[in-house]
Parts: C-alpha cells; sequence; structure tokens
C-alpha cells in the first residue's frame, strides 16, 4: 500500500513538473538550460503579444461592457501569467536552494518507518485530486471555448471545402494590429490564438497547483515531525529528536520566506484581478434574460472562485499543519529535558510563534481570502 502510495507521489511530482517546464517556469538545472532560458523567454514574449493583442480588443469594444470586460480578463490572464514567468525567472536562484532543502527535508521524513510515510500521504489523495481537476477544469473550458471554430473547419473538410467564415475566438479577426488575410492564414491565426490561450490557461493551472504542492511538502514534512516528537521510538532519545526537529524548523521557516516571497505578489495579483473581473461581469449579466452575459459570468465565476479558493485552502492547510507542530511541541517533554541554553530558547520561540503562514502582501493567505472575494 506504502509503495503505491509512493508511486502516486511520484507520479503527482512528475506531473506538476511537466506542467512548469512546458509553461517555461522550471527553475531546476537540466542538461539543455540554455535551451529552457531561451524557451522561458519566448514564452514571456508570447504572453506580452496575447496581452497586446486583447487589450487591443477590448478597446475596440470599449463601448459595450460584457465583450469589453470578457477581453480584459482575457487580458488579466496575460498579464498574470508575465507575471509568473518573471517571478519564477528574477528568484530562480533562490527557488533552487529552496526546492533542495524542502526536498531533502520530505525524502529524509520519507525514508523514516511505515507510520511515518503513512502520516506523510495522508493528505496525498486531496492534493493530486485538486491539481487535476483544476486541470481537467481549465482544460475542458478551453476545449469547449475554440470548439465550433474547429468544428466549422472539420465539417467544411468533410465537405472538401476549406472555408474561413468563422470568427476567430479571441481577437474577433480585428483585434490584431494588422489585417488578417481571408486565406490559409486566417486558420493559422486560429491556430496561434489557440496556442496563446492554451499556454496562458496551463501558466496558471502549473503554477498554482505547484504552489499546492509546495505547500504539500511543507505539511507533511512538520506532520511527520509531529509524529516523532509526541511518538519517540525506544531507540531514539528525546533530546535528539528535539534539536533535530528545532533545526529542521529553522529550516523550513527560510524555505516559507522564499515562497512567501516568489508567490506573495502573485496571489495578490490575483485577489485584486479577480474581484474587479467579476464586479464587472455581475453588472453586464444583471439582467437575467441575457442567457448569453449569464453564463459568460458564470463560467468566469467558477474559474476565478476556483483559482482563489486553491490559494487559500492551501493557506490554511499550512497554517494548520504548523499549528499542530507548535502543539506539537508545546505537549512535548522539552521542558524535563536538559536542553542547552540555545535550543530551550529556540523552543520557546518556536511557541511564541504564529503559525507559519504565506502573506499576500497584505494578509494571510487562508480561507478567508476567499470568502471576502466571494462577498
Amino acid at each position: 500500500m506504502i509503495d503505491k502510495r509512493l508511486q502516486t507521489y511520484r507520479t503527482y511530482q512528475r506531473f506538476t513538473r511537466i506542467l512548469l517546464t512546458i509553461c517555461g517556469c522550471w527553475y531546476m538545472p537540466t542538461k539543455s538550460d540554455k535551451s529552457m532560458h531561451y524557451y522561458s523567454i519566448c514564452v514571456l514574449l508570447t504572453m506580452i503579444i496575447m496581452t497586446m493583442i486583447t487589450l487591443h480588443t477590448s478597446y475596440i469594444h470599449r463601448h459595450n461592457l460584457g465583450n469589453m470586460m470578457k477581453n480584459i480578463g482575457f487580458a488579466i490572464t496575460g498579464l498574470s501569467a508575465i507575471l509568473k514567468v518573471v517571478s519564477f525567472t528574477i528568484n530562480r536562484g533562490s527557488l533552487i536552494n529552496y526546492h533542495r532543502i524542502l526536498n531533502d527535508l520530505f525524502e529524509e521524513e520519507l525514508m523514516q518507518n511505515d507510520k511515518i510515510r503513512t502520516i506523510i500521504f495522508s493528505s496525498l489523495h486531496t492534493m493530486y485530486i485538486l491539481t487535476y481537476g483544476y486541470f481537467a477544469l481549465a482544460t475542458t473550458l478551453i476545449l469547449l471555448y475554440f470548439a465550433p471554430s474547429y468544428l466549422f473547419i472539420i465539417r467544411g473538410f468533410l465537405h472538401f471545402h476549406l472555408s474561413t467564415n468563422y470568427t476567430l475566438p479571441i481577437s474577433r479577426g480585428y483585434g490584431h494590429f494588422w489585417t488578417v488575410p481571408d486565406n490559409f492564414l486566417y486558420h493559422l491565426h486560429l491556430l496561434f490564438e489557440t496556442t496563446l490561450t492554451g499556454l496562458s490557461g496551463l501558466m496558471a493551472c502549473s503554477v498554482d497547483s505547484f504552489f499546492g504542492f509546495y505547500v504539500y511538502q511543507f505539511t507533511s514534512t512538520m506532520r511527520a515531525m509531529n509524529f516523532r516528537l509526541t511518538n519517540p521510538l525506544p531507540t531514539e532519545k528525546f533530546l535528539d529528536l528535539l534539536r533535530m526537529c528545532v533545526a529542521k524548523h529553522q529550516r523550513l521557516l527560510r524555505c516559507r520566506d522564499t515562497l512567501e516571497h516568489v508567490y506573495g505578489p502573485i496571489v495578490f495579483w490575483h485577489i485584486v484581478t479577480n474581484a474587479i473581473l467579476l464586479c464587472g461581469l455581475m453588472y453586464d449579466a444583471m439582467p437575467l434574460s441575457d442567457f448569453k452575459g449569464v453564463s459568460m459570468f458564470l463560467t468566469y465565476a467558477v474559474i476565478k472562485f476556483v483559482q482563489t479558493f486553491t490559494y487559500a485552502w492551501y493557506g490554511t492547510v499550512l497554517i494548520n499543519a504548523s499549528e499542530d507542530f507548535r502543539n506539537g511541541i508545546y505537549f512535548g517533554e522539552w521542558f524535563n529535558s536538559s536542553l542547552d541554553h540555545h535550543v530551550r530558547t529556540n523552543v520557546i520561540l518556536i511557541m511564541m510563534q504564529k503559525p507559519m503562514t504565506i502573506n499576500a502582501v497584505y494578509s494571510p493567505v487562508n480561507i478567508t481570502i476567499f470568502t471576502n472575494v466571494s462577498i
């Protein structure tokens, strides 16, 4: 059973890494490191092009709030992708060091006995289901959005006629800064817009889901340490165990600082832009007789609520695991142990600290953020 869960974890780990690699955000050194650097630049330029096209289209629709907000939504997605690529690129050195520390701590706990591994894998199912579900939802919505155009092309092929009598989903044919020719290049523009949208959607899914993977490693490591503190083996000395856990906690705090530095601005950006976008779309959808406006609002609302919920829920999971670790130390036997002054001071500081949180500039990332955006 443990081996099966370990295999599931490796698959989950590999899946999130593949998503980040496709989006040009994978930061660990590889054999093709130089190629990945150029690929990240290409992804960044692609997202800039998408943002410019969608902003231009929204300007053209400035007298139609519904169409304008829809294109602003695409522009926000492009800007979000730009922010994520830039953030991961700028903080690459810190992320490499962070990844090695956190992964080493997690793998060290993973190599312990079966009880520890059971604790570690207890929340794995929930984490990977949320990641896979998020990916499936994003992929399905993108496919449904572009399906009419491709179905029209397929229908033309079946009748031996390749027509351009369909509307480009993003630019509508007039959002580009150039005239879209009415020939085979029109189909290339459709493929280009599909690539832009797919890459931006995949960017959101990959970076958001990798935050959950980081949180899973954080929480599993702390739960394993908590279990070892409260259930020491007969061969383990509590004093040595406590020293080790305190040292690991200090390293986890440094990893938390890196994670907050990278993801804090990203979460803050999503909170602000999601709230603004939902308010604009809600205003346009208020005449409930307009089915198109209501359906567009519901689609965007589902996407943005899921995105906000994932960050909020992951943040809450991290806070709860940190609180459990503090309780494990508090109810341990540290006060009866012959700790040296330095370790005893660190133990007291851990108990005095607030739970480990990720701050989005002004507020901790927890479920309260989701309720605020929802309201």
